[in-house]
């Protein structure tokens, strides 16, 4: 009898346990919704990409070997957008981008 009446006693406790989540999901679920909504509405602004169009620098000399040291001077000294190494044949050029 002891142990029947445990059984029956647990049996009752999930019984209100999933009672009060049965409860609890509809208002976890429009929790969720409204925070995927807010995090749309909150997303960062697209700006339309400007065109850069690619000059071979003129103040870089030799092969060029460091990104960074060319963007630097693309940027610094001829006022470009973006500077990098590219490969063109037979050797790396620094290559400045400009607004087209």
């Amino acid at each position: 009898m002891l142990i029947f009446s445990r059984y029956t006693y647990i049996e009752t406790k999930v019984v209100i346990i999933n009672n009060h989540m049965a409860k609890f999901s509809p208002i976890v679920s429009l929790l969720f919704v409204a925070l995927v909504l807010f995090a749309s509405l909150e997303g960062p602004t697209k700006v339309e990409a400007q065109k850069l169009c690619k000059k071979n620098s003129g103040t870089w000399s030799g092969v060029c070997g460091n990104n960074n040291a060319c963007k630097n001077q693309c940027i610094n000294l001829e006022g470009a957008r973006h500077g990098s190494c590219n490969y063109v044949f037979p050797y790396h050029r620094c290559i400045c981008y400009f607004p087209c």
